[in-house]
């Protein structure tokens, strides 16, 4: 050795020559370890940045620049790793720099994988387009967290158990501190877990209107802890997420037509010809409307009631907002009134008739108009007559073309 012919080497005590050898050779191992650095960079990291330049993709920019702290310390914990095989210092210290290596090793692969949460999940744009899976913007935050805190934990466990020491007990004792806080905050945590169901599956956004066993009204705001809905009366509640989550929810904003649904009553005094007549206009009336789905008509009468003869009237109409259906429902509530009218048919209202036995027969001294008949087309005029329309070509033949009203064909009573 080169030191043994140094005459002041040879007088120094035994432990000062071992000493200085350990220096020597630790001066040495941070050499080397510097240039086996700049050597695996120069064979890495090269490499990748050049290939990454030539892509036209700016998410591998983004991964490499990240990964770039991980890399340089796996690329350090290589060089000591190397450096201790080369230079024999001792059982010792070669097993102590082992563990070193090692631990920079899981250090640095745990880092990567912290840092790759934070690039593919910043925006929930980036992670459907990364990844394929689709989540709100809202839980991402959460997502992200949950995950850091996952690897982090992961980390400690693996470092210390890599470090001797035993971490089952510390597992134990995490796992009964777990059971504790979620015993203590368990409203708080499922109202956590309300809110991630409620973001989740989605079923109703901030502005919609939503009926609940509880509450009924306009969503203003969806919390960590609770849901704001304002009232029709102006008043606010706040509902828990977790009662939110679990209860049925109506929401009246996503509708894509509403019903339209009635019973239209009839004084007594109509015959069957102006209720088939009625019934016939009705239908027509309503196919023809522009807002209205015309399969969806139902026009029929369905039953004589106590004071009125019933027809049942229902259709869907191509309206999702409240305030342009009851708009909508008000128009075509006229229009029937108008063909009610022009038939001399009267609406009927709960009433209750009289009979009086041997009363003298009562003479009017004053002439009453009687009300002028409304004008038919010849297709009416058989439905007037009770004549079903089994063969409409018939009925084309003798009918004018002024005369047709409706300009559509009628399907025989069945």
């Amino acid at each position: 050795m080169i030191l043994n012919e140094i005459e002041l080497y040879n007088e120094l005590p035994p432990f000062v020559q071992t000493l200085i050898i350990r220096f020597i050779q630790l001066i040495l191992i941070l050499l080397l370890i510097i240039v086996l650095r700049r050597v695996l960079t120069w064979i890495v990291i090269r490499p990748l940045r050049r290939l990454v330049k030539r892509t036209n993709f700016d998410y591998d920019d983004v991964i490499l620049q990240s990964m770039m702290t991980p890399m340089r310390l796996a690329i350090i914990a290589i060089a000591i790793s190397i450096s201790v095989q080369m230079f024999n210092i001792g059982d010792g210290l070669d097993r102590f720099m082992g563990i070193i290596a090692r631990t920079l090793i899981i250090i640095a692969l745990l880092m990567g994988l912290f840092k790759l949460v934070d690039v593919l999940m910043p925006t929930s744009t980036r992670m459907s387009r990364v990844t394929g899976i689709q989540l709100d913007d809202r839980l991402i935050p959460f997502l992200r967290t949950g995950l850091k805190l996952v690897v982090i934990a992961l980390g400690i466990v693996i470092v210390l158990q890599e470090w001797g020491y035993d971490v089952s007990g510390l597992i134990a004792g995490l796992g009964l501190g777990g059971l504790a806080f979620s015993l203590a905050a368990q409203d708080t945590v499922s109202n956590l877990f309300g809110f991630a169901a409620i973001v989740s599956d989605n079923p109703f956004k901030v502005g919609e209107y939503i009926k609940t066993p509880d509450v009924e009204g306009i969503v203003e705001h969806v919390g960590l802890r609770s849901t704001r809905v304002r009232q029709l009366d102006q008043a606010v509640v706040y509902v828990p997420n977790n009662k939110l989550a679990s209860s049925a929810i109506l929401n009246w904003s996503r509708l894509s037509k509403r019903r339209l649904d009635y019973v239209l009553g009839i004084t007594y005094d109509a015959s069957s010809g102006q209720m088939r007549v009625l019934l016939h206009r009705i239908r027509e009336m309503l196919k023809s409307q522009e807002l209205v789905d015309p399969d969806s008509v139902v026009v029929y009468f369905v039953e004589f009631g106590a004071s009125s003869l019933d027809i049942l009237i229902r259709c869907y109409i191509y309206l999702s907002d409240w305030a342009e259906f009851q708009a909508e429902k008000e128009r075509l509530h006229l229009l029937v009134m108008d063909i009610v009218n022009d038939l001399n048919m009267s609406i009927a209202f709960p009433s209750m008739s009289l009979y009086v036995e041997n009363l003298p027969p009562i003479t009017s001294e004053f002439d009453v108009e009687k009300p002028k008949s409304p004008k038919l087309s010849p297709r009416e005029q058989a439905l007037m007559h009770g004549h079903a329309l089994d063969e409409p070509s018939q009925v084309k033949a003798n009918e004018p073309e002024e005369g047709n009203i409706t300009g559509q064909q009628d399907e025989g009573d069945k």
